[in-house]
């Protein structure tokens, strides 16, 4: 039993549920519609009642509609509740974890840093509340880690060349749900073609030319070859986005088709690109990595600076060991951040707010674990992993109780947030 308990999936699978107890503990807080509830519940229940959205402001049209689908699921099994509208998100939230924890450990086969980069995915503040409000993010950053551990998988398990071209293509089909959540999937889904296409590129090098940490993974894409690569990376992602509009048409006695896909898609733009958010949330990208100030709107939102500014710390340690070494697990963590960060700088949203960057520091967990790898276990006789997780959890115990929506007094058990 114990060896079965050592097994990664076995360990992704425990990790997966004790996440599920601390996110849907108290679920149930507030028990009205808060923040932009108010935006997706309306298209969500209109799903549910196959009926057209009543909602004055937004249409099912001006985000693409996976998402939204998805917190109508979960009000059809548990209700039109509080409950069963955070549900859907409290379950990808926990999956979420386990996969980080999976991805991680497909990047360097190390349970310990595995486990690591897991528990500070749980413990990073953003999956908690992101994870226990009816908002499309989580399922957009749900698809996309489970998208990373299927491309991971792909390029870097020892198995045959079906079933690594059957890892590379759902990578694509979970990319393409990604994307049918929140259009942003696009940077991964180009940090995939960098990586594949430099694997491929490498592979068809002479091999004393090839980094030695790098012939095997560029033999695996060989092995993949480039026809799949293209297919998974392009025709498949964007079959799988266009049929997530299926049951939203099927629901709302909508056409189907080509023309109707053009419209819906041109609609989703148009709203991405005119619609203004409330000036008093809005923050410029580049402060997101060092702020300190919670948004009280959104459950006290603020990042665990462990985890933020701990990542950032180890982004850096990581470029300087792929330099070094030229490690695929480095150059990967470095690239997904730099792609999920940067993008905010010719994304033509007319608002940006702290809550985008929930990708990047689910990035930033996995790179603290990755960046560890190449530095000494222990310091002063104690476990460098084991204290970075507890300080941690010292952080997230702090804020637990706001983020929480714990009635008074015990919301303000540690301290009152200002």
């Amino acid at each position: 039993m114990s060896r079965i308990a050592r097994h990664p999936a076995a360990e992704s699978a425990l990790l997966t549920l004790a996440a599920l107890i601390l996110l849907v503990v108290g679920i149930g807080r507030p028990a009205t519609m808060y923040y932009d509830e108010g935006y997706w519940l309306p298209e969500a229940r209109a799903f549910v009642q196959g009926t057209p959205n009543p909602h004055p402001i937004v249409s099912p049209l001006v985000r693409p509609p996976l998402g939204k689908l998805m917190v109508a699921a979960g009000m059809e099994l548990a209700g039109d509740n509080a409950f069963g509208w955070r549900i859907a998100g409290a379950v990808c939230g926990a999956l979420t974890v386990g996969g980080v924890y999976l991805w991680t450990y497909l990047l360097l086969f190390d349970r310990r840093l595995a486990l690591l980069a897991g528990g500070l995915t749980l413990l990073d503040n953003f999956v908690f509340v992101m994870s226990r409000i009816a908002m499309l993010d989580i399922f957009f950053v749900f698809y996309l880690v489970w998208s990373l551990v299927a491309f991971t998988a792909a390029v870097s398990l020892k198995t045959g060349a079906a079933a690594r071209r059957g890892l590379l293509i759902g990578s694509g089909i979970l990319i393409g749900l990604a994307g049918a959540c929140k259009w942003n999937a696009i940077d991964t889904l180009g940090a995939y073609f960098l990586v594949g296409a430099a694997l491929l590129w490498l592979a068809y090098r002479p091999s004393s030319e090839i980094e030695s940490p790098l012939r095997r993974y560029a033999g695996n894409i060989r092995q993949i070859g480039a026809p799949t690569l293209l297919l998974g990376l392009s025709a498949v992602p964007l079959a799988a986005y266009a049929l997530t509009y299926w049951p939203m048409c099927r629901l709302l006695r909508q056409p189907f088709g080509i023309r109707s896909l053009v419209a819906m898609n041109f609609a989703v733009w148009h709203f991405s690109v005119t619609e203004v958010s409330n000036k008093f949330l809005v923050t410029p990208w580049y402060q997101w990595p060092f702020s300190l100030k919670p948004q009280m709107g959104l459950s006290y939102l603020v990042a665990n600076p462990v985890v933020a500014w701990g990542g950032i710390a180890a982004l850096l340690v990581c470029l300087w060991s792929f330099l070094k070494r030229r490690e695929l697990a480095e150059c990967f963590v470095i690239l997904l951040f730099a792609a999920n960060f940067l993008q905010w700088v010719v994304t033509p949203e007319k608002g940006l707010l702290y809550y985008y960057y929930f990708p990047c520091v689910v990035i930033l967990g996995a790179a603290i674990a990755v960046a560890l790898r190449n530095l000494p276990a222990r310091f002063l006789g104690i476990r460098v992993s084991l204290a970075i997780l507890a300080c941690a959890f010292l952080v997230f115990l702090w804020c637990y109780p706001r983020m929480a929506h714990l009635d008074a007094p015990w919301d303000c058990v540690f301290s009152c947030w200002s």
